[in-house]
């Protein structure tokens, strides 16, 4: 039996259904990691769990999980913008790799709905009056799909400018994502990105291995803000949780 909204509306129902929400993300969010980890077998579910990770991010960033019964202005245009990050999505995914311009529209809508996402997660986890276990594994989540946003602007990046990164070797440098000759029509997702994907993180930690190198300006940019962006979401977040790690009456919780 479906619940009414009201009861959903409680506040230990708007509890329960935050933390399911904090949950699935991490685990929507560690199945693209492990897919990224196997690109040549697990390549397509990892395309999959973009998909649902926007439409999760979407239905449950939309306005109920800040406690409001019917969504306002914001929450309808942010429901928007995930729509249309979805159809960007598929669009990118679908079109030939020789269309470049398909990923602009992506490259854009996907930057504007993350940011916005993340502003709305935060918002949500201060909502929350404890730290336990859920909530950090939202915290988590959080910096994880950060990660893996920036991963796939970076890969859309790579199919509007190949040659965007490079790979440092012995001989010296050369493409990561090598279109193979003669596939004209081969579509984006048939691409392997785990690499860059991977330089996506060591930007986010700032780690700098200097095994990949972004050689052209977007790229450089792009590796510029996610570098800034780590940091600074580490440093919210912990200001969040540290203020959470005592009870609502400013004491030490009990547990």
């Amino acid at each position: 039996m479906i619940r009414p909204l009201a009861a959903l509306a409680t506040p230990e129902g708007l509890t329960r259904r935050r933390h399911r929400f904090y949950r699935r993300l991490l685990v929507l969010c560690l199945l693209v990691m492990l897919s990224l980890a196997f690109p040549g077998t697990l390549r397509l579910a990892g395309s999959s769990g973009y998909f649902l990770i926007t439409v999760l991010t979407t239905v449950e960033l939309s306005g109920f999980l800040a406690g409001r019964v019917g969504r306002t202005w914001s929450d309808r245009m942010f429901l928007a913008l995930g729509c249309a990050n979805l159809l960007s999505q598929l669009l990118w995914l679908l079109t030939p790799e020789g269309r470049r311009l398909s990923g602009v529209p992506l490259l854009l809508i996907t930057t504007l709905f993350i940011g916005w996402s993340l502003v709305r997660l935060v918002r949500v986890l201060g909502r929350e009056p404890r730290a336990t276990q859920a909530v950090v594994s939202g915290a988590v989540a959080g910096y994880l799909l950060l990660g893996l946003s920036g991963g796939l602007v970076l890969s859309v990046l790579e199919t509007i400018q190949p040659g965007s990164f490079l790979a440092n070797t012995a001989d010296g440098q050369a493409a990561i994502v090598r279109p193979d000759a003669g596939v004209a029509t081969r579509s984006v997702w048939e691409l392997d990105f785990a690499r860059i994907n991977y330089f996506a993180f060591v930007s986010l930690t700032t780690t700098g291995y200097g095994d990949i190198t972004p050689a052209r300006p977007p790229a450089r940019m792009a590796s510029v803000v996610l570098g800034i962006t780590g940091p600074l979401y580490i440093a919210v977040i912990l200001g969040v949780l540290i203020s959470r790690f005592k009870g609502p009456e400013g004491g030490a919780s009990g547990d």
